[in-house]
């Protein structure tokens, strides 16, 4: 079983939630569901650290446990991510092949996009809609949760391996990476705005750190709290790291802050609570945690800098008196407010889900707003891919930089389209220099298309507005090419299409081969008989686009897929002589060596 609890954060109150189904979700992955509800993956079967294949989900708002449908397989640290669908992808936990949790509740397979990643790997919706992988190793990746799956490799974050490390949305589009490893005080900003990922350097901590936690702060500066700066494995009970540090986006510089009193390292969390204070609780459970005698079965809380005024006493805030619910993309919302014209930031802040230094969710998004007389009207999140669907934390901050206590709202909104590459096939072969014509059909459930942009690799080919979507690519030099198309709606999100590989050779198209199998050279069948003619097709440097059979000139029948074959009845009697003619994707042919029969009168 696993011991679980909801902390009320304004009594302290707890009351035990432990989880029933008999099964036990330690080193589970987690996430909200768009409709507030937690989503676990997997868990700990046994001593021997195999996982689970059962996912959980949690209800708030009855404080009851449901098991959700079973896994590929058990799967042990791996990480849920909300994708821009509703959906929920389910990544690692040593199970190579990605599966995505369905609007409807059933998990899909992602079959196409096996690969063997680390544990607890970071996973982050991107502003183009794909869903951007930044670590902890050092190669950063996206991959296209569409159909059965793919990935694409997009270069290298940096030279360090940052397992136990941070990650956090701090910005639409920006994320910072901080620490791990050999407890590195190393720290690098990840632009995924662009077409490419950019990677900049920015201030390293005060500390080295390793199984620390970020915490992106109601303001949108991220606060580093815990680990340890020995580059122990697990834990190590005389290198704990005690201050905070805080790192500002504007300046690029961290501050040390106050010194929490219980050391964080292997198991440890934190999380942003709503009225702008930080939890950083837990720790221990492991061999070498039983061994130095850690576990903390404690919490402490952390006041950042922003809640207090110069001489140290508390700071007057900002307050929410109303605020909507619900938002949909793109919308207005009215928030009320006593003093408007002192307000200078609005923000959402997706809710958090942390183990094992991972936040799987939380991001940072600053809105825009207009300040009136009472109230001040900011926009929602432009689209699913800037803020995908689910409950955030509304803040409003003011020029002081104190923020209010947070409302909860649901975004809401947008079905992000859906586009087919139609053409070319997958696996087809052009010889150098090509003209490949790319075409795709695309739909949105709820707005319009307004355009469909096509890619090799990164690259962006061209686009069209107006269906039918098409593209003509020419001067296509000898290679392979990975092929997307994309597609964006009215509200500004994107899906990509599934993609089609082609090969460029150069110089001319090899023909196909092609050889009869059946029947043999001389074969002899009594008056009108059925005979079955099989053949073989291949082609070095294409496809096999169809196989014709024939006696002598005449057709007589055709295959388009291998095996190859055609039922020749009632075969007239005397000699016959059997081809079969192969064509490839080029409109190269081959003709095989003859066969000759005989049939035999009727006597």
């Amino acid at each position: 079983h696993t011991r679980a609890t909801v902390w009320d954060p304004a009594t302290g109150t707890q009351t035990p939630v432990n989880v029933d189904t008999g099964y036990n979700i330690f080193c589970s992955g987690l996430a909200h569901l768009a409709d507030g509800r937690m989503f676990m993956a997997g868990g700990n079967k046994d001593q021997q650290l195999n996982g689970i294949v059962q996912t959980h989900l949690f209800d708030p708002a009855t404080d009851l446990w449901s098991l959700g449908p079973n896994m590929l397989g058990g799967r042990w640290y791996p990480t849920v991510t909300p994708l821009n669908n509703g959906e929920m992808l389910i990544t690692s936990g040593r199970v190579d092949t990605p599966e995505v949790r369905t609007l409807a509740g059933s998990l899909r397979a992602l079959s196409t996009a096996s690969l063997s990643l680390p544990l607890y790997p970071w996973m982050d919706v991107a502003p183009n809609g794909l869903t951007f992988y930044s670590g902890p190793d050092q190669t950063l990746r996206t991959i296209n949760t569409a159909g059965t799956g793919t990935w694409q490799t997009m270069g290298q974050r940096d030279s360090i391996n940052r397992d136990y490390g941070g990650h956090a949305l701090f910005d639409i589009g920006k994320m910072l990476v901080a620490g791990g490893g050999p407890s590195t005080k190393d720290s690098r900003v990840v632009d995924l705005n662009g077409t490419t990922p950019q990677v900049s350097t920015t201030a390293p901590m005060a500390f080295g750190r390793r199984q620390h936690n970020l915490t992106v702060l109601a303001d949108g500066t991220v606060l580093a709290t815990g680990g340890n700066s020995s580059g122990a494995g697990l834990v190590d009970l005389t290198a704990g790291v005690y201050p905070a540090e805080q790192w500002n986006p504007a300046t690029g510089q961290w501050r040390t802050l106050a010194a929490m009193q219980v050391t964080r390292q292997y198991h440890s969390s934190a999380l942003l609570l709503p009225d702008g204070r930080v939890l950083s609780s837990g720790g221990g459970i492991c061999g070498t945690c039983d061994q130095v005698g850690y576990l903390a079965k404690n919490a402490e809380i952390f006041s950042p800098p922003y809640l207090f005024q110069a001489d140290g006493t508390l700071a007057p805030r900002p307050a929410i008196d109303a605020a909507p619910s619900s938002t949909t993309y793109g919308a207005a919302m009215e928030i009320a407010t006593g003093n408007p014209a002192a307000i200078s930031k609005v923000a959402l802040v997706r809710l958090g889900a942390v183990t094992h230094s991972n936040n799987m969710e939380q991001r940072y998004i600053p809105l825009s707003f207009t300040a009136g007389a009472t109230s001040i009207t900011a926009t929602a999140p432009a689209n699913a891919n800037v803020a995908p669907p689910g409950f955030y934390m509304l803040f409003i901050i003011d020029a002081n930089g104190v923020p209010s206590v947070a409302r909860m709202v649901n975004v809401q909104g947008d079905v992000p389209p859906t586009v087919t590459l139609t053409e070319p096939t997958n696996g087809a072969s052009f010889t150098s220099p090509a003209t490949v014509n790319l075409a795709a059909t695309a739909s949105d459930a709820d707005g319009t298309v307004t355009k469909v942009e096509f890619f090799s690799g990164a690259a962006k080919l061209g686009e069209d507005t107006t269906a039918p979507y098409s593209f003509t690519w020419s001067g296509v030099a000898a290679g392979s090419y990975t092929l997307t198309a994309r597609a964006t709606d009215d509200l500004g999100v994107t899906t990509t299409s599934v993609a089609s590989t082609i090969t460029v050779s150069s110089g001319a198209n090899t023909p196909p081969n092609a050889s009869i199998t059946s029947p043999t050279d001389g074969a002899v069948f009594p008056w009108k008989p059925t005979i079955t003619i099989t053949a073989t097709a291949s082609d070095p440097d294409g496809n096999v686009t169809k196989v014709e059979f024939r006696d002598g000139t005449t057709v007589i029948g055709q295959d388009t897929t291998a095996p190859y074959s055609f039922t020749w009845r009632n075969v007239p009697p005397g000699s016959h002589v059997l081809t079969v003619r192969a064509t490839d994707n080029a409109g190269a042919v081959t003709t095989s060596s003859p066969v000759g029969i005989t049939v035999l009168r009727k006597r």
